[in-house]
């Protein structure tokens, strides 16, 4: 049965959030039409609730629900005797603007009590509410990956050189990559395992290489620490591509000063990756990468899907590319 969903999208990339969101949202046959982008919050239209664990995956998308009511303060109230909780624990949470966010918190708690345990502090669903024109009144039931993947913070890492994607950028690049969730995704630049914690933590299949052996040793240490386990080889990137022959790559190659390539210069290097991914892919297959300019990669095999901008500082600026074998 359709029903109405609003997302908050994170600020760091409306674009990319927006991307993300859809892409799994498609990829689950949840059929989105989009029909309000208002600042950060998207409404839509689902053609099926997501399935569960889906909004877990997320990355750029602070948070997300089934719209419930709309209108009034008074109106939500007789929208909330309705709405039954089954005993869950919950809590309200009234975002800012003209109403005082406590009095609203408080009267809505009140009416939803009598279905529900008020709960403040670990609420299993969390009943929103977004001030505007009108009221919006949401359910949410699963919380996104937005927070969850800061527990995974450079800074919360035993091995954390080369400076690695932040959490958030790629997780979206590991969702972008393989929307569907099915097959084996390869990072075949893993360098301290960035990307692979992402993918774990999404439930993805993942492997990795890398051609410094002292940098398996840094990711297979960063994902004990976490809890995850991924299949790690030392070897060349290409070589690698056409020997585990994944359903999608998702990677940030070696650039920078810091940046390893085995002495040979980047624009070989990269020709002959992109030359192995677009062998051996499948046809649909998704290639996913940051890179500090984008016509370093031959596209030769490839459509791109999406080209994105990542602000690092000011002598760096990271280009994501989604690209898709044809």
């Amino acid at each position: 049965m359709a029903s109405e969903w609003i997302f908050e999208l994170g600020g760091e990339q409306l674009q990319l959030a927006q991307a993300e969101l859809t892409g799994l949202l498609v990829a689950a046959d949840c059929k989105p039409a989009i029909t309000e982008l208002n600042e950060l919050r998207l409404r839509c239209v689902l053609s099926r609730p997501p399935p569960s664990e889906l909004l877990a995956r997320l990355g750029m998308v602070r948070s997300g629900g089934e719209l419930a009511a709309t209108g009034s303060l008074e109106e939500l109230e007789a929208a909330a005797t309705v709405i039954n909780l089954d005993g869950e624990r919950f809590a309200v949470r009234c975002a800012p603007g003209v109403l005082e966010l406590q009095e609203v918190n408080k009267r809505l708690g009140a009416i939803l009590a009598k279905h529900g345990r008020v709960d403040l502090e670990q609420p299993a669903i969390i009943v929103r509410v977004f001030q505007g024109e009108k009221l919006q009144l949401l359910l949410e039931r699963e919380a996104t990956g937005y927070r969850r993947c800061l527990k995974h913070h450079l800074n919360r890492r035993p091995r954390f050189a080369p400076v690695s994607l932040p959490p958030r950028l790629a997780r979206a690049m590991v969702n972008l990559a393989l929307p569907s969730g099915a097959g084996k995704l390869l990072d075949p630049f893993c360098g301290t395992g960035g990307l692979l914690i992402e993918a774990d933590d999404c439930n993805l299949e993942a492997n990795g290489s890398d051609f410094d052996g002292e940098m398996i040793d840094a990711t297979r240490e960063n994902l004990r620490h976490f809890g995850f386990t991924a299949t790690l080889e030392q070897g060349d990137a290409a070589a690698m591509v056409h020997q585990m022959r994944p359903a999608a790559i998702a990677t940030d190659p070696p650039y920078g000063r810091s940046a390893s390539t085995g002495h040979e210069p980047l624009d070989t290097l990269l020709a002959r990756f992109s030359a192995a991914c677009a062998e051996a892919l499948p046809i649909g297959g998704r290639l996913v990468l940051t890179l500090p300019d984008p016509a370093l990669l031959p596209q030769v095999g490839f459509r791109e899907l999406y080209h994105y901008e990542w602000y690092v500082h000011g002598s760096l600026t990271r280009h994501l590319l989604v690209l898709e074998k044809f």
